[in-house]
């Protein structure tokens, strides 16, 4: 999905701690690992990157999001 309201700074954040991220992992110690990762997840959370999903962009989006949603239809019945 297009993220038009992540701007190029907050990108370009994601980006450089993304890359911190690589370069703790390179060097094997697990304090840098780990506050490399909790910097990045932080930046992510922030720009509604969240493994939960991602808040909608505007309305549009938000309506596609919703009626893409699996569900039961009205005809459908429980197995069984």
């Amino acid at each position: 999905m297009e993220r038009r309201d992540i701007g190029r700074s907050e990108r370009a954040a994601l980006r450089v701690q993304a890359h911190a991220v690589d370069l703790a992992e390179a060097s094997g110690q697990p304090e840098l690992i780990t506050t490399a990762n909790d910097g990045y997840l932080r930046l992510r959370s922030a720009a509604g990157l969240t493994s939960g999903g991602t808040r909608p962009v505007d309305a549009f989006d938000d309506l596609l999001a919703r009626i893409s949603q699996p569900a039961a239809g009205a005809g459908d019945r429980p197995d069984g």
